[in-house]
């Protein structure tokens, strides 16, 4: 199978690195669109990220077992988190997303998303990937960058 690109997306808002890191990652289930962008829609009653190295990404829901999406690989507060995504999917099945938060010249922070490792999905690696073309810039490009703006 040919390498598929990497899908990424950047924001910058007006807030520095770590609180930036802390919301994304503290912050994970209140940002993330559930009722859309969840396993069990309206059954869903959390998503988590639990903080570390190692640390699972966890979707909770009335009557359904909890659900791993992921494994935290690189918990680098302020700078960089790095983790496997599967959400749904075998454990084996990974994809690995990672973000990266720098300050700029301005003070704001520039938060970049890249997600890539397709292959690892096999035959259904294009089109998986191809959804999250358009998923990621409104998951992380919109829902992701409004919660970053929104008064402290």
């Amino acid at each position: 199978m040919a390498m598929l690109d990497p899908v990424t997306v950047e924001i910058t808002a007006p807030v520095d690195p770590d609180r930036a890191f802390a919301l994304f990652s503290g912050d994970f289930g209140k940002w993330w669109p559930i009722a859309s962008h969840s396993l069990s829609k309206e059954k869903c009653t959390g998503l988590e990220m639990r903080p570390g190295l190692g640390g699972k990404i966890i979707e909770t829901a009335q009557g359904i077992a909890p659900v791993i999406w992921g494994e935290i690989e690189i918990w680098l507060p302020g700078e960089q988190l790095s983790f496997t995504w599967h959400p749904g999917w075998d454990a084996g099945d990974y994809t690995r997303i990672s973000v990266t938060f720098d300050q700029n010249r301005f003070g704001h922070c520039e938060i970049r998303l890249v997600h890539w490792e397709w292959e690892n999905l096999g035959e259904i690696a294009t089109p998986i990937r191809d959804s999250y073309v358009t998923g990621w810039p409104y998951v992380f490009g919109q829902c992701f960058a409004n919660y970053l703006r929104k008064p402290a």
